[in-house]
């Protein structure tokens, strides 16, 4: 029983594949008939594929190389600071010396507040004067994502200092932050290579171009103003010590000018105590004076001579360039995409045809065979 069972399973098998067999043969002859069909759709694949690689595919990268003229100098920099505030009785606001190194502005021109304040600047992007933040959204199509969001409905950046933002602003900045990090800003730092690579790619020229300029020149700009603090208020400090010591020799000044009056007449050596202290106090008020004169100068002079300075060797504004799709691998894949469409297309239109011409034709028998049976 077992035998005479599995004989039939095998032939309907066999029927089976054969008939699947005749109709992927149907199928390819078809085609073949349709040769000019399927020849014309690789050619407009092709012009699409092109003309998608000309045009939406093509991206800017904006390209910043810079490095660091007097790393060394950054730590003595420092601790010169450090070292004034010392010799003057200052408590130093600083820690210990910080390395003001290609690894450090690497590192500041992707932090979030760098980026952040970049985007919240106006520039001018395809002749129209905006926020950056408001070009991206713009560029990226943003707006037509968020249009069933009643909150980012219309949503525009209207306050360009980070301190005034709101919380819907800096929550739309941190996605946006994101997305730069993650697909449009590239910093590439070796410890072996003295210079930082940046790259800024988007859509847009004029985008690209700003963005990367103008992230250069917030971390040129946030160096000089935080990092050197330090400096600043210890000379600052420094200058009201210098001051308030000229001062106190001006006041002492008097006093000994005073006791050496009043000392004219007096015979005994107990009388001219006073005067000795004054003036001893005098010399030593002296020494302080010249001292810290002497520091405050140097250090002037160190700050203005050994700061790092950032030097930007390749500028955003002569290095962005076009970056298109590889010109062949975009036609051919256009070509082969509508290949397929157009066969698909044809197989399918055969087949709904094929299923039509049956059903007819089992329509077609069943009429005499119903009339016979009338």
């Amino acid at each position: 029983m077992s035998e005479t069972r599995a004989m039939p399973q095998s032939k309907e098998a066999e029927i089976s594949f054969s008939k699947i067999g005749q109709r992927l043969n149907n199928v390819f002859r078809f085609l073949l008939r349709k040769w000019w069909m399927l020849l014309l759709a690789m050619i407009v694949g092709a012009v699409l594929g092109w003309l998608y690689c000309l045009y939406v595919g093509k991206k800017y990268e904006s390209h910043c190389t810079f490095t660091v003229q007097g790393q060394s100098a950054s730590s003595s920099l420092v601790s010169s600071a450090i070292s004034l505030a010392s010799s003057l009785g200052i408590t130093s606001k600083g820690g210990s010396p910080t390395s003001y190194d290609n690894n450090f502005f690497a590192t500041l021109l992707q932090s979030r507040r760098i980026v952040k304040e970049t985007l919240l600047q106006s520039d001018l992007v395809n002749h129209k004067n905006d926020i950056l933040a408001n070009h991206f959204i713009h560029i990226n199509q943003l707006s037509d994502s968020w249009k069933d969001n009643n909150r980012l409905k219309n949503f525009k950046f209207v306050h360009s200092e980070i301190s005034g933002v709101s919380r819907l602003e800096d929550s739309v900045l941190n996605y946006i932050y994101d997305n730069i990090m993650k697909d449009y800003l590239d910093v590439v730092y070796e410890t072996s290579d003295p210079f930082n690579t940046a790259t800024f790619t988007s859509s847009n020229y004029d985008f690209s171009r700003t963005m990367m300029k103008r992230l250069i020149t917030n971390i040129s700009t946030y160096y000089q103003r935080e990092m050197f603090s330090l400096n600043n208020s210890n000379l600052a400090t420094a200058e009201r010590r210098v001051d308030s010591l000229g001062n106190a020799i001006h006041q002492l000044d008097a006093k000994v000018a005073r006791l050496k009056d009043n000392s004219g007449s007096v015979i005994k050596q107990s009388g001219l105590i006073d005067l000795n202290a004054a003036i001893r106090d005098q010399s030593l008020l002296n020494i302080q004076y010249s001292s810290a004169v002497n520091n405050y100068e140097l250090a002037k002079v160190t700050l203005m001579t050994q700061a790092p300075i950032l030097d930007v060797i390749d500028d955003p504004q002569f290095s962005t360039e076009a970056i298109l799709p590889p010109i062949i691998l975009a036609p051919i894949s256009g070509a082969v995409v509508l290949l397929f469409l157009v066969a698909g297309f044809l197989s399918l239109r055969l087949f709904i045809k094929e299923t039509i011409q049956k059903e007819n034709a089992d329509e077609a028998q069943l009429k005499p065979e119903l009339k016979t049976a009338e």
